[in-house]
């Protein structure tokens, strides 16, 4: 049947003899795609996978699964078969193999380490296993996530590490061991037959049937693979019309015309815009359409239609390319076959991780050694091989299949390229050998998969030339693939020809000869032929290729990593072996360098600005600092060179620099550049013949590649030392090494064009070029970047330290102030310059600051140890002051910052002061030895940074000498270079010269200031007088600690300008030195350059000191010499006489003023105050009710004050405030005990700090230690799956008031919200900060949130307690009762369920809106009306949306009092927030001087009292509006009711009907009514209330140890709280004893957990309630409850302060006490009742009393990536969420911001789905990967930084920055927590949404 359908469809390949497994297979992926009608479902993709395993295994499937199973599962893959059986140890740690790396895979999303320390560079990596097993202690450690699948661990390689890790799973091999014998050194290509791995003990006998079979089928499997490639397009292109459509090559048979759209994955386009697009475009649905865009997501390409309607199907994929996406369309039968090639590398991939039997090599064996075989055609498939399939024949002798693989990969999609590149992973991870002979392959199509990557690729981040960085760093394999396979000359032809634009046909193209180069790489071509030796330079790289910067090349920004690939090559040791000692090496890389010399050169604009400013410096710069990167590293190499080998380089280079500056070769725009020419300069009685250039008129470029190659090359001092030059026959030393190949003036020509670059910074510093526009000011911030400045500008100036001793210093000298332009400056004729003034001063400044550095840097002249030059780098960073770590590396070149020594280096010479508060950052100081090492004239400062050291350091002596600041002298260092080439720098100091330019730097400050110029009158300083003087005399002293007799004798004896025949330099300083402008300044400096040149010169220093006392002329000899100083002093002491002249004036002024306004205004103040008195007194008398003015503060919107006399005349106002529905308040959970234990240890006082916190809690006392020390193993204790987070279903809704403290208007209000909502319509498409229809606003001063106005009141200050006893009050109060009439009005305000509400305090109240409107009609006080209004509306509205929330028996609608009672579920909850809010906080007590009696209350606010006070008045507003007729408005009615409720004899009488037990309602509601309508009651109330609560708290117990055990919980041995509770067991039993089930449970209940606990229980639930009522009663009647005074008795716990304060008799008075005895047995014995009688349900949840905490993040924050938990997994989706986030309330996980969990009907990702259901509209999200809070409300949401901080103690934001490990840092946490139980989060989120024009949605977040 096969062969006849075989006729029927003709085969790719005809059938062969193979074994009939393979046939089946093939012949089933043959007739597959018209079999399925081109559809690929899963089906198929089993039947694929299933056959390729039958195949595989052949008739040995016992080998690979266990017994009795003879197939793999259907769907499922071998390796997840083994692992879920655990076949032959699948599944777990692989077993311990001495010898062998690690080399695990990362997957995507997990956690790789790296330790600077011990890798031995960036590419080395740890997973998580092996660094967890290793010691790091100290080191510098960075963390990072895997972003894709593929990289592998590094451990056991010793490769990749400079000292053993000593890893315990991975050892080295032992003497015994099986070794690894590939060798490191490969001298000569390697075939590709690999030996099996030599150092692998699990093998197993594998009979060579299998082995075929297996080898057979993997061959088979990538044949088809490539076949079906063969047919792909490289690009992504929409065929134009239907005829190229059908002209697309194609491997179908049958040429069927029905064709596939498939759309391509890019990071372009959006969810929403690509599902948009296909709906419109498709006939998807949304959700279908939804699908699909995460299938291409998740797979990186999609079909989205398949039809035979060619035209449609062309109209739709060239519609959708519009927008830039990638679209192709194809014949179903390839799409098909594409999708099958998809299977087969997924099976592939498989394999690596399937194992046989034990061996877990051997099929990645196979695997690899069919990859390194050719493909296997027949001729029927080489006659069938379409146009577009790659050809490699001619390229690379003997290509085999992982060559054209490897060059597939763009064609492939994202799935299976990743797949792929962790295939290409495991194959190199199974031994050297294999890692070399891919690597061999790899880089012999190198060229190709650059071209790919640079030019055609559109996934560049999955592009297989990443895989580039697993290779190049491997010292064995760079050296192998460089040495041959030629790969570094290659990469520069590759630089090269992309750089001067040879692309065709998206190819880099390579002149003739480099062809060879780039191809002549194989096994065929031997090395003498593929390289031309260096007498010969290859013309390859020559300069014929023209480099345009505004072409294609320089705008990629993918180039980058080309030279990375370069850099990482080149250094490795073997390539800097031989880049060392082979010249071609050097040669090449010179040739490269070139073209890139004097790029984007600038000219000076002189009289008009630039007209267009050009960004592309931007891209120059890119390219040449990434060259200079390669240009270290080449340099470095030759470290390891002799010193013949370093001369040839050298000279190598200066032909290359010459051949470019001459213009000997056309690479220079001519129009630019000239041949150099020479010219005649006098100076110093002198001529100098020096180069002719002007800075200021010619074209200069910052790029010279070429000179700081030489720089680099010239660094290597100990082998340019004279005696090891003369080893080599060159007795001159380096003047000579540079004399024998080019003349005095050709090295001229060499260093001009460096010193043409320090000049023109210089002049643009100057501000000469600020007509050039920003693009100049850029380029030289770019370019003198601290971080960046090593590479380019620091290199210059060595070149011109160089030059000092290459050349004659004077004409060195010469040169620099000719190219300043400053040669008539120091020649004494200052006036002709070509600069003016303030601009010469300048110049002159930058000039000194070049002679400075090139004279005493000498970090490079000798060779300086990376160590040291690290140290000195931070001493000098550090000087300026504490700073941040990012601030610091900012200062530091970034070599010395990426070396592993730098942080060791940092902890030695500074203190590190860790963050305490929440916004602070860990600073770096410098220790206070390290500042003896600082030099103020640093060649890293600038002249500010110089001003502020000095200042530091002059502080510094100051304090420890006394020495007043401006005496202080730093004296120099030396230069210190005492061998080598630069010690002759020295010589310079020597030269009349250098003393000229001193004497008139001087010399011309001192003449301009005495003479006046443009820039001031006579006597002013000069512009830059001070720094050049600074700098003049700094050089005069290095002059001295150098050279000190040639430097003396010179400045002693040579005479220059001035009168007579001329002065000494030593004679202007001590003219300078008594000049009054500068004596101060520089007398001690002066002074100290006397005493030096003393032991030199002692004649001199007499002869000037002796005729400066003769002009004196004998007055005071100390007097005179210092006459600036002494005119100072003189001139501070008049000043201060004149200043207490008139102070003195001053004060009798005022005296005299005061006492005559005083003498009318006291008596009227006297007379005043009398009358006042008197008038208090008579209104008293008279019962009047006049009252005191009180002030409010101020409108914020008109500024007038408030009073309450304002209001009395009807101006009314009140306080913004926030209604905000809230789920913060949490019952206690009766699921776990751990809650009940964190009640038993919670603190006794919850206004104190907690002693003790459970570990690493934010609530610790004292500074944190941070990092937080051993937080990885506390991080391991933590095995909670929800972080510890509590359960949302736990939690108590109510409404939460706050205020922002500023009022307002009603009028004003009104006014302003006006405004908003004109606002809103201006800005129609923003997402404005409040949200009209919920009515909010935001308060217009401190941006809160808010959405009603409450009304303000003050307590009465006339208003007293009840003082009568509280038995009697109680009798009185029923017989008052008795007396009075029934009151029909107010029995029919109170529900009819029994609970004994007031129907007019709920929110959904019909009579509300009857009876205010009643009350408009008749009242004058229509604004407090409507200020209650504006509460009631917002909350009719919560109430009306929250009724699922709420377990409060209610009345149904159409009767009056349905919705939220306010009392509770507003009043109440407000005061339970804010009482939770305060748990644990400690008060601060040092404000009252009394420690021990401060209470939790005085911590109050004053805004939160009036707040209270405000709600309370809108609730009294609300019984005023019912009892319109009463004088009292009620009040009376309503206390009476109250106390009905309250007292029992009432509550089953006839007369109420109060069926509903009180015990079920909290009594705390009742309280709050009392305050509302009776606030001289409260305190006998209060006592009632409390008992009840104790009763309640007992009852509420029973039901939670009903469900717990005991032996959970901690012990408490002895009762504590005797004084307090009495008899426990008693009282408990009272309670309960109504109902026999209940008393039952409740007996084993008291049994099990025993009379101590009980107690501890019942403190802990009772106190909130004391809390509550204490912020109750202090906000209603704040003089009726002080704070009492405990004395010194601190310790006194808070409930016993509370009931003291409350004066509530406590429970152990119970006994004496009837009339509560009598309340309390009829309350119990309703409940009991109605428990019995089951008519209700009766459960009571109590509150949960401890301290609120959030979901516990781990201490460390990569923990969170190694947990081997479901913790982070979201449970909506059951995935692993990419980006996941971590609710802080409950500690669910959720997806962020992605489409998976998204709910398709409110189109909202999953943060605000989960929120509804945990936090109702707030919810505090932790982002894990973002590193960052999200905080949402109502559908808004904003980040805020993380609390987590690195070991330096800062903010990294998406983990973006230097990766490192990051800590939980207490501080900040503790403001997420502060902000959530403030209900902070509304207001956070509207304060960001204000300061930004957010356009809305979480997309935009």
């Amino acid at each position: 049947m096969s062969s006849a359908l075989s006729a029927f469809f003709p085969s790719r390949r005809p059938l062969s003899n193979h074994s009939d497994l393979l046939s089946d297979l093939r012949f089933s992926l043959e007739i597959m795609p018209g079999s399925r009608k081109y559809v690929f479902t899963p089906t198929a993709r089993a039947e694929i996978i299933s056959k390729l395993y039958i195949a595989f295994m052949g008739q040995y499937p016992h080998l690979f699964l266990p017994s009795g199973v003879s197939q793999v599962p259907a769907h499922m893959l071998l390796s997840e078969y083994q692992t879920s059986v655990a076949f032959s140890g699948a599944g777990k740690d692989d077993p311990l193999t001495p010898g062998r790396p690690c080399s695990h895979i990362f997957t995507k999303g997990e956690s790789c380490y790296r330790c600077k320390d011990c890798a031995l560079d960036d590419s080395c990596v740890l997973c998580s296993r092996c660094f967890h097993a290793t010691d790091h202690t100290g080191h510098n450690v960075s963390f990072f996530i895997a972003q894709q699948s593929g990289g592998c661990c590094d451990c056991g390689d010793e490769e990749a590490w400079r000292k053993p890790i000593r890893c315990p799973h991975h050892p080295p091999a032992r003497l015994n061991d099986p070794q690894d014998t590939t060798p490191r050194l490969i001298l000569k290509p390697m075939s590709n037959d690999i030996p099996s791995a030599p150092n692998y003990s699990f093998r197993v006998p594998v009979a060579p049937e299998l082995k075929d079979c297996m080898r057979r089928t993997i061959g088979f499997a990538l044949d088809f693979l490539l076949d079906t490639l063969d047919y792909s397009p490289d690009e992504l292109v929409v065929p134009a019309n239907e005829a190229d459509l059908r002209l697309q090559p194609s491997a179908d048979p049958m040429m069927k015309d029905q064709y596939c759209i498939v759309l391509w994955n890019d990071d372009k386009h959006s969810f929403e815009e690509v599902t948009k697009l296909l709906v419109d475009m498709t006939n998807l649905m949304p959700d279908e359409a939804a699908a699909v865009v995460r299938k291409l997501d998740e797979q990186g390409r999609e079909i989205i239609d398949m039809n035979s309607n060619v035209n449609r199907l062309l109209e739709t994929a060239q519609a959708i390319t519009q927008i830039d996406i990638g679209v192709t369309i194809r014949r179903a039968y390839d799409t098909f076959c594409e999708q099958v090639i998809g299977v087969i590398i997924e099976w592939l991939l498989d394999l690596t991780r399937s194992r046989l039997g034990t061996d877990t090599l051997v099929i990645r064996e196979a695997l690899a050694a069919e990859l390194l075989s050719p493909r296997r055609r027949d001729a029927f498939t080489k006659h069938l091989t379409p146009s577009c399939a790659l050809n490699l024949d001619g390229e690379i002798a003997n290509p085999s299949r992982i060559d054209t693989l490897l060059l597939y990969h763009t064609r492939l999609w994202k799935r299976p390229r990743l797949s792929l590149k962790e295939v290409y992973a495991s194959v190199i991870s199974v031994s050297r050998a294999h890692k070399l002979v891919i690597a061999g392959h790899f880089a012999n199509i190198y060229h190709r998969v650059i071209d790919a990557y640079l030019l055609v690729d559109r996934e560049a981040e999955t592009s297989i030339k990443y895989f580039a960085l697993q290779l190049f760093t491997v010292p064995s394999v760079s050296g192998h693939i460089a040495r041959n396979h030629r790969l570094v000359q290659r990469l520069l032809a590759i630089i090269t020809s992309f750089f001067t634009n040879r692309i065709v046909d998206k190819r880099i193209v390579y002149p003739h000869s480099t062809t060879q180069l780039i191809q002549g790489t194989t096994v065929g071509i031997s090395s003498s032929n593929a390289m031309v030796t260096s007498s010969n330079p290859p013309n390859f790289l020559n300069a014929t290729g023209q480099i345009d910067v505004d072409s294609f090349p320089f705008k990629s920004k993918r180039f980058m990593p080309v030279f990375s690939d370069l850099r990482y090559l080149a250094h490795t040791s073997q390539v800097q072996d031989l880049i060392a000692h082979e010249p071609t090496y050097l040669l090449s890389f010179a040739s490269t360098c070139r073209l890139f010399m004097c790029l984007n050169p600038n000219k000076r604009a002189v009289e008009t600005h630039v007209e267009y400013e050009t960004d592309a410096w931007i891209s120059v710069f890119n390219v040449t600092l990434s060259l200079s990167r390669v240009i270290k590293v080449f340099g470095e190499a030759f470290a390891r060179s002799t010193s013949n080998e370093l001369i040839s380089a050298i000279g190598t280079v200066v032909h290359h620099i010459l051949m470019v500056c001459t213009l000997a070769e056309d690479r220079l725009d001519r129009a630019k550049f000239s041949v150099p020419t020479f010219h005649l300069v006098e100076f110093g009685g002198a001529r100098y013949n020096t180069l002719e250039f002007d800075v200021s008129e010619g074209w200069v470029s910052f790029h010279h590649s070429l000179h700081w190659l030489l720089a680099e090359l010239l660094k290597h001092v100990d082998l340019l030392s004279e005696a090891s030059l003369r080893t080599v026959g060159i007795n001159g030393g380096l003047r000579e090494v540079f004399g024998r190949g080019a003349s005095e003036q050709a090295i001229l020509t060499i260093i001009d064009f460096p010193l043409r670059v320090l000049a023109m910074i210089a002049q643009i510093r100057t501000g000469l070029w600020v007509r050039n526009g920003f693009a100049i000011r850029g380029q030289l911030l770019h370019y003198r970047d601290y971080m960046l400045r090593e590479l380019c500008y620091d290199q210059d100036l060595f070149i011109l330290q160089t030059a000092l001793v290459i050349l004659p210093p004077d004409l060195v000298i010469v040169s620099i102030l000719d190219r300043f332009g400053v040669l008539a400056y120091f020649s004494g004729s200052y006036m002709h310059s070509q600069y003016e003034l303030p601009q010469l001063g300048s110049m002159v400044e930058e000039v000194f600051y070049v002679f400075i550095t090139i004279l005493s840097e000498n970090a490079n002249a000798s060779k300086m140890p990376m160590s040291l030059a690290i140290r000195r780098e931070i001493v000098h960073a550090l000087a300026m002051g504490p700073c941040s770590f990012s601030d610091l590396v900012k200062r530091v070149a970034e070599r010395l910052v990426d070396d592993p020594s730098f942080e060791s280096m940092l902890r030695e010479v500074a203190n590190f002061r860790p963050p305490d508060g929440p916004t602070e950052t860990g600073l770096y100081e410098l220790k206070d030895e390290a500042y003896d090492e600082v030099n103020p004239f640093f060649y890293h400062y600038t002249r500010n940074r110089r001003e502020e050291v000095e200042n530091v350091l002059r502080k510094r002596v100051e304090k420890q000498t006394g020495v007043r600041e401006w005496e202080v002298v730093f004296e120099p260092k030396p230069f210190g270079v005492t061998e080598g080439p630069f010690r002759a720098v020295s010589a310079a100091w020597e030269r009349e010269i250098i003393v000229q330019i001193m004497f008139f730097a001087v010399w011309n400050v001192m003449v301009v200031t005495d003479a006046g110029s443009s820039a001031g009158p006579a006597g002013s300083s000069p512009p830059s007088a001070e720094a050049i003087l600074d700098q003049a005399l700094q050089l005069i002293m290095l002059g001295i600690v150098e050279r000190p007799r040639g430097f003396g004798t010179l400045a002693a004896r040579t005479r220059f300008a001035g009168p007579g025949q001329g002065q000494t330099l030593l004679e202007v300083l001590w003219a300078l030195a008594a000049h009054e402008k500068y004596a101060k300044l520089y007398r001690s400096r002066v002074d100290w350059i006397f005493a030096r040149f003393d032991e030199q010169v002692p004649g001199e220093t007499q002869r000037i000191r002796g005729l400066a006392a003769r002009d004196a002329g004998g007055a005071g000899g100390s007097r005179s010499r210092t006459p600036g100083v002494e005119k100072e002093e003189e001139r501070k002491r008049a000043a201060k006489k004149r200043q207490e002249t008139i102070m003195r004036q001053m004060k009798a002024q005022q005296a005299s003023f005061a006492s005559m306004f005083a003498q009318g205004a006291d008596m009227e103040s006297e007379d005043d105050a009398d009358n006042d008195d008197g008038d208090a007194s008579m209104a008293d008398a008279n019962g009047s009710d006049e009252e005191e003015v009180i002030s409010y503060g101020t409108c914020i919107v008109c500024q007038e004050d408030l009073t309450s006399s304002g209001a009395a005349a009807g101006k009314h106002f009140g306080a913004l405030g926030l209604v905000q529905p809230s789920r913060l308040i949490r019952r206690h959970p009766d699921i776990q005990s751990t809650y009940l234990n964190e009640v038993l240890v919670s603190p006794l006082s919850m206004d104190r700090p907690p002693t003790t916190s459970p570990s690493g809690d934010p609530v610790s006392s004292g500074p944190a230690v941070f990092p937080p020390p051993q937080a990885d193993i506390l991080d391991a204790r933590s095995t909670s799956p929800n972080f510890e987070g509590f359960p949302a279903n736990y939690t108590r809704f109510g409404m939460y008031g706050s205020v922002c403290s500023h009022l307002m208007h009603l009028d004003c209000f009104q006014v302003y919200s006006v405004s908003i909502r004109q606002r809103h319509r201006t800005q129609a498409t923003r997402n404005h900060p409040e949200c009209i229809p919920r009515k909010e606003f935001i308060c217009p001063l401190c941006k809160s949130l808010g959405n009603v106005i409450l009304p303000i009141t003050q307590p009465d200050p006339k208003m007293t307690l009840n003082p009568v006893p509280f038995p009697d009050w109680i009798r009185a109060a029923g017989i008052h009762i008795l007396k009075s009439k029934p009151d029909p009005l107010l029995v029919s305000l109170q529900a009819r369920n029994g609970t004994g509400e007031f129907v007019f305090w709920a929110a959904q109240d019909l009579g509300y809106s009857t009876a205010a409107k009643k009350s408009e009609e008749k009242d004058k006080d229509v604004d407090g009306g409507k200020m209650l209004d504006t509460l009631m509306v917002i909350a009719k509205s919560i109430s009306q949306q929250t009724r699922h929330l709420r377990d409060r028996l209610e009345p149904d609608t159409p009767e009056r009092g349905a919705g939220i009672y306010l009392p509770d579920e507003l009043v109440g909850y407000t005061i339970a927030a804010m009482e939770v809010s305060q748990r644990g906080v400690a008060v601060d007590t040092s404000s009252s001087g009394n420690t021990g009696g401060t209470m939790m209350i005085d911590a109050l606010s004053e805004s939160q009292t009036r707040m209270i006070r405000g709600l309370l008045a809108c609730l009294m507003r609300l019984v005023a509006l019912q009892f319109k007729n009463r004088a009292d408005e009620g009040r009376d009615a309503v206390r009476q009711a109250i106390i009905k409720r309250l007292l029992p004899e009432w509550t089953r009488s006839s007369l109420t009907s109060f069926s509903y037990p009180l015990l079920l309602r909290d009594p705390f509601t009742i309280l709050v009514e009392t305050a509302t309508v009776a606030p001289e009651m409260l305190q006998h109330v209060l006592i009632l209330t409390y008992y009840a609560c104790l009763a309640r708290a007992v009852i509420g117990l029973v039901y939670i140890l009903n469900k717990s055990r005991s032996h959970n919980t901690a012990p408490i041995q002895r009762r504590a709280h005797e004084d307090i509770f009495g008899d426990v067991r008693m009282f408990f039993m009272s309670v309960v004893r109504h109902s026999p089930v209940f008393e039952h449970t409740a007996t084993l209940a008291f049994e099990t957990f025993g009379e101590a606990r009980i107690e501890r229980l019942l403190y802990a639930f009772t106190l909130p309630f004391l809390r509550r009522a204490a912020i109750l009663c202090r906000a209603v009647l704040p003089h009726a409850f002080p704070t009492p005074d405990f004395g010194t008795s601190s310790n006194v716990c808070e409930y016993n302060r509370l009931l003291a304060m409350l004066e509530i008799p406590p429970l152990s008075d119970l006994p004496r006490q009837d009339t509560l005895q009598n309340a309390l047995s009829g309350w119990c014995a309703h409940y009991g009742h109605s428990h019995a009688a089951s008519q209700l349900n009766c459960g009571v949840l109590l509150d949960y009393p401890g301290i609120y905490r959030l979901a516990r993040l781990p201490l460390v924050l990569d923990s969170l990536f190694n947990r081997q938990d479901k913790a982070l997994m979201c449970n909506t989706c059951e995935t692993f969420p990419v980006d996941a986030a971590i609710c802080l309330t409950c500690g669910t996980t959720v997806c962020l911001q992605s489409s998976c969990c998204q709910d398709e009907d409110y189109l909202r990702g999953e943060c605000n789905m989960h929120t509804r259901e945990c936090g109702g509209t707030i919810g505090v999200y932790y982002c894990v990967k973002r590193c960052s809070v999200l905080y949402l409300n109502s559908g808004n949401g904003t980040f805020t930084p993380s609390p987590y901080l690195d070991a330096h103690g800062e903010v990294d934001l998406s983990m973006s920055r230097r990766g490192r490990r990051q800590f939980l840092h207490h501080a900040r946490w503790e403001v997420i927590r502060k902000t959530w139980l403030s209900h902070g989060i509304p207001s956070i989120v509207a304060r960001k949404l204000e300061s930004t024009m957010d356009s809305g949605g979480w997309e935009t977040l």
